[in-house]
C-alpha cells in the first residue's frame, strides 16, 4: 500500500478519535523563500485575515485530491506534488464544531495566482510580514511553521522532490 494511503489512513483514524467533525487542508505553496498567503474577503468568515490556500474535505475525498482541488478554486494554480506536510491545529466555527486543519507543501505549476471570490487579496509571507499581516494565531504559527520548511529546503531544489 502506498506510504501515503497509509499515513491519511492514520491521520483519519486520529481524527475521529479525537471527535473531530471535519477535515480541512492547508497548503503552503512556497516561492523564494515566502509562502502565498490568501486574505479572506471581508464579508467571509474569518474576513480580512490572511490564510493558507485550503478548504474542506469532501465527502469520499482523498485529502491529496482536497489539496489540489481546493488550491485551484482557490488560487487557480495546479498541484503537481504534495512534498511533505507540517503541524496543522483544531479549531471549530460556527458551522463546524471541531475541525482539524492538515498542513501540506506542495509544488505547483507555473502561473499567475487567481483568486477566488472568497479572496480579495494574495500576498508572498515571509519573516518580514508574518508579525504584521492580520492572521489569526494559529495560522500565524502555520505560516511560521511552512517557512521554517522552505528554510529547511532552501538548499535543493523542491522540484528534486517531485
Amino acid at each position: 500500500m502506498p506510504e501515503f494511503v497509509i499515513l491519511e489512513d492514520r491521520l483519519r483514524k486520529q481524527a475521529a478519535a479525537d471527535g473531530v467533525t471535519h477535515l480541512v487542508t492547508g497548503v503552503a505553496i512556497v516561492k523564494d523563500g515566502k509562502v502565498l498567503g490568501l486574505r479572506r474577503e471581508p464579508n467571509d468568515y474569518p474576513g480580512g485575515v490572511f490564510e493558507l490556500p485550503g478548504g474542506g474535505v469532501d465527502e469520499g475525498e482523498t485529502l491529496a485530491a482536497a489539496v489540489a482541488r481546493e488550491v485551484l478554486e482557490e488560487a487557480g494554480l495546479t498541484v503537481e506534488n504534495i512534498v511533505g506536510m507540517f503541524p496543522g491545529f483544531d479549531y471549530a466555527t460556527p458551522k463546524k464544531p471541531k475541525a482539524r486543519q492538515f498542513n501540506f507543501l506542495v509544488v505547483v505549476a507555473d502561473g499567475a495566482v487567481q483568486l477566488s471570490p472568497e479572496h480579495d487579496a494574495w500576498e508572498w509571507i515571509d519573516e518580514t510580514n508574518v508579525d504584521t499581516l492580520p492572521i489569526t494565531d494559529p495560522m500565524r504559527q502555520c505560516f511560521r511553521d511552512a517557512l521554517a520548511v522552505a528554510e529547511d529546503l532552501q538548499d535543493m531544489s523542491i522540484k528534486e522532490l517531485a
